[in-house]
């Protein structure tokens, strides 16, 4: 009888371990790709503070504010809607399905509150180790040009179209600043890099920079 015991208290023993075992494998896979996006925004994160430390010293802070805007702008006759419109460059983002003409620096509507913008300390495209800096809007107005930037990982890419040449980079890093005005700009000073800023999804105290460094050259 005693053997009988020992036995039966070894089948509900394993019975149990197999049991938990199965649970675990169950909770893993039903939450496998939420465990996925938790590890891979913990490797970004890591990612982001080693090369913000390797690239501290080519470090530039430029002025910009982006926010978080869900009202849309009424445009009325302002020159992007004119049919005359003279854009100089074109940014294309196929992951999310972006495409958005840029004014000259010196439009009046060279501005977030009208347009992706480009920063005045930004370099064209066709400045070797230059830095193309484009800030724009999140959210859901008409002018939340850079609502989708979220979606974006390390090793997408992004493309400027400019004096008949295409212009490729893939990101590289992407991070967050704190919202007070401007922002930090880590990159590395060798390289020829497109920068894009907006602001940090769901976190409306913060701005998301993301650094991309140019691949290729083609002419169009």
């Amino acid at each position: 009888m005693a053997t009988k015991n020992k036995n039966n208290l070894k089948s509900e023993t394993i019975l149990v371990v197999v049991g938990s075992l199965l649970l675990i494998i169950a909770f893993i896979l039903f939450h496998y790709s939420l465990i996925l996006e938790v590890n891979s925004d913990i490797y970004n994160t890591i990612q982001a503070e080693i090369f913000k430390e390797k690239n501290g010293d080519n470090r530039i802070s430029v002025n910009v504010s982006v926010d978080y805007i869900n009202t849309d702008k009424d445009l009325g006759d302002k020159e992007e809607n004119s049919s005359t419109i003279n854009y100089i460059a074109f940014l294309e983002i196929e992951k999310i399905n972006l495409m958005q003409g840029l004014l000259p620096k010196s439009s009046y509507y060279n501005n977030v509150d009208y347009h992706v913008e480009i920063l005045d300390i930004s370099d064209f495209p066709d400045v070797v180790n230059g830095n193309f800096i484009l800030a724009g809007h999140s959210g859901t107005s008409n002018v939340a040009f850079f609502k989708n930037l979220y979606k974006l990982k390390i090793g997408d890419n992004a493309k400027i179209y400019y004096q008949n040449k295409v212009y490729s980079y893939n990101i590289v890093n992407i991070y967050n600043e704190n919202k007070d005005g401007s922002v930090n700009i880590y990159r590395d000073s060798n390289k020829t890099t497109l920068t894009l800023i907006t602001c940090t999804e769901n976190d409306k105290t913060k701005q998301t920079i993301y650094i991309l460094e140019l691949i290729g050259v083609e002419t169009y």
